[in-house]
């Protein structure tokens, strides 16, 4: 009996110490530099432009970014050769401190995006960043996401002047009911910023709510982005059925 008991405590213990082990190279086997979530919107994209997809391995290993790689793209206009790189961190634990002088805090989630754009002249060996849009989620709540929206990051020439817009959708949501998310479209044309920025909407029946928004007054001077814009909102500003 004594034999039987001292043969399974051993074996207890070898199991429980191998999976120890074998945990965190799990978590290692697993892990992933990308994650594809479709965020290109390829059919309202292109016109004069061809723009590929490309691979984790294909982005320069110089290029200095953060997160996890969502999408990335590269393309021609005019005068430059371009990448973009979206990536986001995935939620992790950050210290809520109660005022600035105070050592005490709350652990609270919080989950961020980025996106990156490059670019390098035709004739150059190296691309350089021509920004890094930012923006996160600190959150509490029981319903929450940071994200890009699929399918709806797009790569236009709109103004036809030759130099590309790159127009990112995005979403932040933290709530503990109904209330309507952040949404977001920045745009960029060169290093000049456009956005609208407002709410997502509940669309389903009579009682819809939300989706209303604000845009940049550069906006004012560009007509034709203005209504681009606003199409693209009107196309993704609905979240019923979508945790994105």
């Amino acid at each position: 009996m004594k034999k039987q008991f001292f043969t399974l405590s051993l074996c207890l213990l070898v199991y429980t110490a191998f999976g120890q082990v074998d945990a965190p190279q799990k978590k290692i086997t697993n892990l992933e530099p990308d994650v594809w979530l479709g965020i290109w919107d390829e059919a309202h994209s292109g016109g004069q432009f061809t723009i590929d997809t490309i691979s984790y391995d294909e982005i320069p290993k110089y290029l200095d970014f953060r997160g996890t790689v969502v999408e990335a793209l590269q393309w021609n206009d005019e005068k430059n050769e371009h990448i973009l790189i979206q990536s986001v961190t995935g939620h992790f634990n950050w210290k809520e401190y109660y005022d600035e002088d105070s050592t005490d805090y709350m652990i609270q989630d919080k989950s961020e995006l980025y996106a990156y754009h490059f670019q390098k002249q035709k004739d150059e060996q190296h691309f350089t960043k021509v920004w890094r849009m930012y923006d996160y989620n600190e959150c509490y709540g029981v319903d929450w996401f940071t994200g890009f929206i699929p399918g709806a990051t797009t790569i236009t020439d709109v103004d036809k002047d030759g130099i590309s817009e790159i127009s990112i959708p995005y979403v932040i949501i933290c709530r503990g009911g109904m209330d309507p998310g952040i949404m977001n479209i920045i745009m960029y044309e060169g290093d000049t910023q456009y956005a609208l920025a407002g709410e997502t909407m509940f669309c389903r029946g009579e009682q819809s709510y939300g989706g209303t928004y604000t845009q940049s007054d550069n906006l004012d001077k560009n007509p034709k982005l203005l209504h681009f814009l606003m199409a693209r909102w009107d196309a993704h500003k609905c979240e019923d059925d979508r945790l994105y």
